[in-house]
């Protein structure tokens, strides 16, 4: 069904079944990519946050309110997910948006839309240091919040698992948008401090047919592995034209390629050294129920980034309505911090606790979420610190996860530049 999904766009309501809410509805916004090159992740992901939906409503919506969630896709392209943005902002009225996935996508409606319409934002999935640096300029007036670590920490925490792996000389394809612009230049300093250098530097455009001429231009000098930064749809074209014209068969992937049809649709027989790097969730007892609920709602959990990221996201939307006692943006943006105050009253994923919440908060008590994806604390920038996954592809070719960096290690590798 998602794949059919357009800008037409989809109301997403009281999924639990539950009856008990008074007469009013509450719409949430998403923005997400169902289709284009992040539509093979995204669909998924999308679905973190229908769950979170789910169980808010199950545990009694937001201030009595029944919530809803209109779900449009953005099709991976910035000036689609701006337009969907408009139409939630100015049509639809919505005080929050979920996501989008692509840091380009999510910067373009930060700044055509969510900032001037006083509309909070929150992305599951968008890494780009760009969106640190715009909060620190005092640009997005508080509204930007994400449930994802910036690519400050994976671009670290890829070095590191490149020196690991035994590589000296790495190339970099990256995609020409925020992410893969920031996402490159971490690496490179990253893994030039641990003694690694960058052989080339290589940007390339989307939904290109060929790849060629980028691929001829990092595969000189040679190379020991290539770190490929993009989606899986130029991904995939830009991996085979690199195995055609003789690159060594070693891998450096970021969350972006974490699929695995991406690596189904390159070769199996290709990926038997991958190196990965993701988003990390922290071992908590929401994550335990996020997994049990989603394999119930929507079958087996994938091997990928931002599921249980998309979830949170949405969950704290809901639990900032209730803190607040207000569906307004400007309440929602002030309440964020205070649903995940370490002094608090822990909280984790499922109806049943969410209920408790609502009521902690109806008494005036503190509450701290503590997410499917790990303890959530939003700096004034509204960024998190998380731990990063380690990825890689099996014997029998599956996505698997291998290790996590954590963020002590991640913390101290950054130290080491100042």
């Amino acid at each position: 069904m998602l794949k059919k999904m357009t800008l037409a766009g989809i109301a997403i309501g009281a999924l639990s079944g539950s009856t008990a809410f008074a007469a009013c509805t509450t719409t949430i916004g998403s923005v997400m990519s169902l289709t284009g090159s992040l539509g093979v992740l995204g669909q998924k992901i999308a679905q973190g946050a229908q769950l979170g939906i789910a169980d808010l409503n199950s545990a009694g919506g937001a201030n009595g309110c029944t919530l809803q969630l209109s779900l449009l896709d953005d099709q991976t392209s910035p000036s689609v997910g701006v337009d969907a943005a408009k139409k939630l902002v100015d049509v639809q009225q919505v005080p929050a948006i979920i996501g989008a996935l692509s840091s380009g996508v999510s910067a373009a409606i930060l700044t055509a839309v969510t900032v001037p319409g006083k509309v909070v934002q929150i992305s599951p999935a968008s890494t780009s240091p760009t969106f640190t640096e715009l909060a620190e300029q005092g640009k997005t007036g508080g509204y930007w919040f994400r449930t994802t670590p910036s690519d400050a920490l994976q671009g670290v925490a890829m070095a590191k698992v490149a020196r690991d792996a035994g590589f000296k000389k790495v190339a970099i394809l990256y995609l020409n948008n925020a992410y893969g612009q920031g996402l490159s230049k971490e690496f490179a300093n990253g893994f030039a401090r641990l003694g690694g250098s960058v052989t080339e530097n290589v940007v390339y455009n989307p939904s290109q047919p060929s790849y060629r001429s980028e691929v001829s231009k990092a595969l000189s000098p040679a190379p020991d592995a290539l770190f490929l930064i993009g989606y899986p749809g130029d991904g995939t074209t830009i991996t085979r034209e690199w195995i055609a014209a003789g690159g060594p068969q070693k891998f450096l992937f970021p969350d972006g390629l974490e699929s695995q049809d991406f690596v189904n649709d390159v070769g199996v027989q290709y990926m038997k050294n991958v190196h990965g790097t993701a988003a990390g969730s922290s071992k908590t007892p929401s994550l335990g129920t996020f997994q049990t609920e989603y394999q119930a709602k929507f079958g087996s959990l994938p091997t990928q980034a931002y599921i249980p990221n998309a979830y949170d996201a949405t969950v704290l939307v809901g639990l900032a309505m209730e803190q607040a006692r207000s569906n307004k943006a400007d309440a929602i943006r002030d309440s964020m911090r205070k649903v995940t105050d370490p002094k608090g009253e822990k909280i984790y994923a499922g109806a049943a606790d969410l209920k408790k919440a609502a009521q902690l908060l109806s008494q005036g008590r503190t509450i701290q979420y503590i997410g499917a994806s790990g303890p959530l604390q939003f700096d004034k920038n509204g960024d998190i610190d998380a731990p990063m996954a380690v990825w890689s592809v099996s014997d029998q070719g599956k996505v698997q996860l291998t290790g996590m960096v954590t963020v002590e290690q991640i913390a101290e590798l950054r130290s080491q530049a100042k």
